[in-house]
């Protein structure tokens, strides 16, 4: 598995992959390392009995999203190369132009699934950290309030990556329905969020 080190020094290179969608699944890994951190400390320790359970589910479920958003990072980066074999096809005649645009359209859809998933997976990360900051020990509630930031920046990273994609797909039904799971998304994941930053500020207070 590539190191972080290795991920970040090409995605500072001047080409088109790894780019924002596998960032924003890379920022959703930091988030999930803090609910996990968060979570940790509050293990076994006293005045948190009640909440041992959650707090034990959490963590183990958190190293599986970071396996998967591992997965998904290096998904990322094929589905865009879909894109890019269908940009290299033919457009000398009007039938190579049409069937390039055809499959650019086909690739471009393809590549709003890997972006969703990252932000479905980040969305599950924020819910966890606005749970972490109600629950989790109060000494790291701004540890959880930075998981609530970045969990938050890689959804909207990864709706970015969703839009600009489905800007090539033909089917305006599609497009419509896919901007209208968007703005549900979106709409549920800023309630979570607003939620969790709440909790967060009053337990600082």
């Amino acid at each position: 598995m590539e190191s972080m080190d290795s991920f970040l020094e090409r995605l500072a290179e001047p080409t088109a992959a790894p780019g924002g969608g596998a960032a924003s699944a890379s920022v959703t890994i930091i988030a999930s390392s803090l609910v996990s951190m968060v979570a940790g400390l509050t293990v076994g320790k006293k005045g948190y009995e009640n909440y041992q359970q959650n707090i034990v589910a959490i963590l183990e479920r958190s190293k599986d999203i970071r396996s998967e958003l591992r997965k998904l990072m290096e998904e990322d980066e094929k589905v865009f190369g879909l894109i890019v074999s269908a940009w290299k096809l033919p457009k000398n005649t009007e039938e190579e132009k049409n069937n390039r645009s055809l499959e650019i359209a086909k690739a471009s859809l393809e590549a709003t699934k890997v972006p969703w998933k990252i932000a479905s997976t980040s969305q599950e990360v924020l819910r966890q950290a606005a749970l972490i900051a109600r629950i989790g020990i109060k000494s790291a509630v701004t540890d959880a309030g930075c998981a609530l930031e970045f969990s938050m920046a890689a959804i909207k990273g990864a709706l970015e990556n969703i839009k600009i994609n489905l800007k090539s797909v033909r089917n305006e039904e599609i497009k419509e329905s896919e901007n209208m799971k968007m703005k549900v998304f979106m709409e549920d994941s800023k309630t979570t969020y607003l939620d969790g930053l709440k909790v967060v500020e009053e337990r600082i207070a």
